[in-house]
């Protein structure tokens, strides 16, 4: 009875690994299928963004050439301007402006003074 017993069990356990294996190996090569899709679908998606990126970038390349000439081009009209400014009579007149106020406020603060010393009651 015992050998019996002993076939049956190893018949049983030849029979779990048989179907464990089968089972693993479907696993398996349903797992390989489907890194071959994702490794076509990754392929897929270099080859668009290659083909996007790349008219993208020469967009890019020119946008910051016409950005940088217009900066150059504003930079030079600039140091053109304070040279005009520098050399021009605006200058004299924004010091004679400021000399101007200081009278005006000196006058006007006199004249304050000198109304308030008439006004006062005796």
């Amino acid at each position: 009875m015992e050998t019996a017993q002993l076939y049956t069990s190893l018949t049983f356990l030849a029979y779990s690994t048989g179907v464990i294996v089968i089972l693993v190996g479907a696993m398996l090569i349903k797992v390989l299928f489907d890194l071959s899709k994702l490794a076509q679908n990754v392929d897929e998606t270099a080859t668009i963004i290659k083909t996007e990126l790349v008219p993208t970038l020469k967009n890019i390349n020119k946008s910051v050439e016409i950005v940088s000439g217009i900066i150059i081009k504003a930079d030079e009209g600039v140091t053109k301007v304070k040279e005009m400014i520098k050399n021009s009579p605006l200058r004299i007149l924004g010091k004679l402006s400021s000399v101007t106020g200081t009278v005006t406020k000196g006058f006007a603060s006199g004249l304050c003074s000198a109304f308030k010393f008439f006004n006062k009651k005796k």
